[in-house]
């Protein structure tokens, strides 16, 4: 029973070697695209639109160290507040009441 047992877990690893192998294989030849293309403006031409770019707002200055600033929107309410606002929507049924 034993040699069995040893035999089907043999042929269980010898499958799941050759499909991991035979997709190892087969991922480079489907997906490999190489193109080569020929840029039709310099390097300085690029770095002034960049640069013309983050002046006239059209592209965000990037700068690593910083994240961007988020403004707040509608009126800072206190925890309270918006309580008391949920419970009062909640009476007059513009919010449903979820019991769970």
């Amino acid at each position: 029973m034993n040699t069995h047992k040893f035999l089907a877990a043999s042929l269980i690893a010898l499958a799941s070697v050759a499909t991991t192998s035979a997709f190892a294989d087969s991922y480079g030849r489907q997906n490999s695209v190489v193109t080569s293309t020929q840029s039709t403006v310099t390097r300085a031409q690029v770095r002034a639109d960049l640069v013309a770019a983050q002046k006239d707002g059209s592209l965000a200055v990037v700068n690593d160290n910083n994240y961007p600033v988020i403004t707040a929107t509608g009126t800072p309410q206190t925890r309270a507040q918006v309580r008391a606002d949920l419970v009062q929507a909640q009476k007059d049924g513009s919010i449903p009441v979820f019991h769970g």
